[in-house]
């Protein structure tokens, strides 16, 4: 049964050609390993060039460093071996670590994982270091690399002080009177829950910017067929990744290109136009997939082609409708506009439902409206300057929401006068944020935040 007693190895490096590969040793036998392939035991933060050998066999050679505890990553004994790189000499390193007994390979994220149950860093900070190893953007990274140097802590933790401050006075109200008409009828419980819940706000706000630059904004190019989608999709994307022709139909899979929108990592799919007769089985699977597409959008754009009559719009955008009700979530893009209007176009674009929606004209030929778009998107896609963005996922927006519902629940209970229950509200509150630094925390969670970790890290 592994513990986290265990000594864990593993090699912490992307396997393939390299100059490098380091094999990672963690635990109380770290230095036994170390003498073991090495001949000396080292001494702390000082490196010694080695042949790494096994019952006599050189297995390579390289580096080997160690690091005492607490002072390492994770906090235990650490030793690390740097070897050549390539698909065999670090397995054959790795192999001869793990033959020697009491030493197992570490498990996904084992090594993180130790670095939070030792006190080396919190939730946040661990979960920020596979999100800056996966960042798809340098924007991305950057506040990966807030939150592992403790930005998004320090808010959780302001806003979990501020309601630990505020439930002591509560229940000193309960115990002592005369705290209770200092701060209950003095009207200070109002204004600082009011505080209380602004900053739970901003930080929910800053939190959801967080979650779009860690996994990216999607957005779904849908309309009839040969609206000018795939033209679209190629402008954005500064290279032809779709077949653009005047067949309509053409596009028959969904096709993407990953883009940014102000630092923030934008998938743009460009769909088979939605129409009650595809016309044949292939078409038909492209249309089903373009639905698929649809369901997962945070922005739909609707085409239209601007320069000829639109046969078949209304029928089209009422089978997006049918997948994306949202109407905040869907823009109109007028394509062509390097031609002249459609009156029908524009007696549609002024009637219900598309005078309600945003509407932009565009025209890939002449790049007419293109920069208009990009801002109309930065807007629609919620996109705020990147600037003291820390990185986040959907479980602390999940724990944050909770937590800010409670918080508004207490309002509403301490205006009755039933501090009591209002105590309750706020302990509640102060328990999902717990979760998301990890003072309130379980196996199961840890186990699934941890599973997606690479296995050296």
């Amino acid at each position: 049964m592994a513990t986290i007693e265990d000594t864990i190895a593993a090699i912490a490096t992307p396997p393939g050609r390299g100059g490098i590969a380091i094999i990672r040793v963690s635990g109380s036998k770290a230095l036994e390993v170390a003498k073991t392939l090495t001949g000396i035991t080292p001494k702390p933060r000082q490196v010694y060039f080695k042949q790494f050998k096994m019952n006599n066999e050189v297995l390579d050679e390289g580096v080997v460093i160690y690091f005492a505890a607490p002072n390492s990553y994770t906090g235990e004994d650490i030793v690390e071996f740097q070897g050549h790189g390539g698909n065999v000499s670090p397995k054959r390193v790795l192999n001869g670590i793990l033959s020697i007994d009491g030493i197992r390979q570490a498990e996904p994220g084992e090594f993180t994982r130790r670095a939070f149950l030792n006190n080396k860093m919190d939730l946040t900070a661990a979960e920020a270091v596979e999100d800056l190893i996966s960042a798809g953007s340098e924007s991305a990274a950057k506040a990966a690399l807030s939150s592992l140097e403790g930005s998004f802590s320090k808010n959780v933790n302001e806003l979990t002080d501020r309601i630990t401050n505020f439930r002591v006075r509560i229940e000193a109200c309960l115990d002592f009177p005369e705290e209770h008409e200092d701060f209950y009828e003095s009207g200070k419980t109002d204004r600082e829950l009011d505080d209380i819940e602004a900053l739970a706000a901003k930080t929910i706000k800053i939190a959801n910017q967080g979650v779009k630059l860690n996994e990216g904004a999607k957005i779904v190019l849908a309309g009839s067929p040969n609206a000018g989608k795939s033209s679209l999709l190629n402008a954005l994307a500064g290279a032809d990744k779709a077949i653009v022709t005047n067949i309509p139909g053409t596009t028959r899979d969904v096709l993407t290109a990953q883009v940014e929108i102000e630092g923030v990592p934008v998938t743009i799919t460009d769909t088979a136009g939605i129409r009650d007769k595809p016309s044949d089985e292939i078409e038909a699977i492209g249309i089903q997939k373009a639905i698929d597409e649809l369901k997962k959008a945070d922005l739909v754009l609707f085409m239209i082609d601007g320069s000829k009559s639109p046969v078949d719009v209304m029928e089209t955008y009422t089978k997006v409708k049918e997948f994306e009700s949202n109407t905040n979530r869907i823009m109109v893009i007028v394509s062509k506009a390097d031609k002249e209007l459609c009156s029908e176009v524009s007696n549609l674009l002024s009637s219900e439902p598309f005078c309600s929606l945003k509407q932009v004209r565009t025209s890939t030929k002449t790049e007419t409206g293109l920069d208009d778009l990009k801002k109309v998107l930065v807007d629609a896609l919620g996109i705020m300057p990147i600037e003291g963005v820390f990185i986040a996922r959907r479980r602390h927006i999940a724990a944050l929401e909770k937590a800010y519902e409670y918080i508004v629940k207490a309002k509403d209970i301490v205006a009755t006068g039933d501090l009591v229950l209002c105590a309750q509200e706020i302990r509640q509150a102060q328990d999902y944020l717990g979760e998301i630094t990890g003072t309130v925390t379980s196996d199961d969670i840890l186990g699934k935040i941890f599973s997606t970790f690479c296995i050296g890290k």
